[in-house]
């Protein structure tokens, strides 16, 4: 039988110190985002989400691309926020991805490997 996977918004921001990953626990890290709820779609659940976890407001959001992972179908936004990130709700750090460092999801290495590999093809 086959599980029904949970939608999911999903935000990518690059900044000039990396793209923002935030987590619970300062051992792995995620992209922000999370699962849509009643009456929602993906877009709003990634704004709603971005503001929960880190306190951005959305300045401007581009959808990018649909992800499957095992679990959550995941769609892809690149947003420009307005704001600081902090970390705030169930979210305790914030830090920026540079390729190497904080330690990721494995679902964030891979969405993210994506994005990089057909950023231009994306971003039209």
């Amino acid at each position: 039988m086959m599980a029904i996977k949970r939608r999911r918004g999903t935000a990518i921001i690059e900044t000039p110190k990396g793209i923002l990953v935030v987590s619970h626990n300062d051992k792995t890290y995620n992209l922000p985002g999370g699962g849509v709820e009643t009456g929602e779609n993906q877009k709003q659940a990634t704004i709603r989400e971005l503001k929960e976890e880190t306190t951005l407001e959305t300045n401007q959001i581009e959808f990018l691309f649909n992800f499957e992972a095992l679990f959550n179908n995941h769609h892809v936004y690149l947003i420009e926020p307005k704001g600081t990130a902090k970390p705030n709700h169930e979210i305790k750090y914030v830090k920026y991805y540079n390729g190497t460092n904080p330690k990721i999801s494995k679902v964030t290495y891979e969405i993210l490997s994506y994005y990089q590999a057909n950023k231009f093809q994306l971003r039209r």
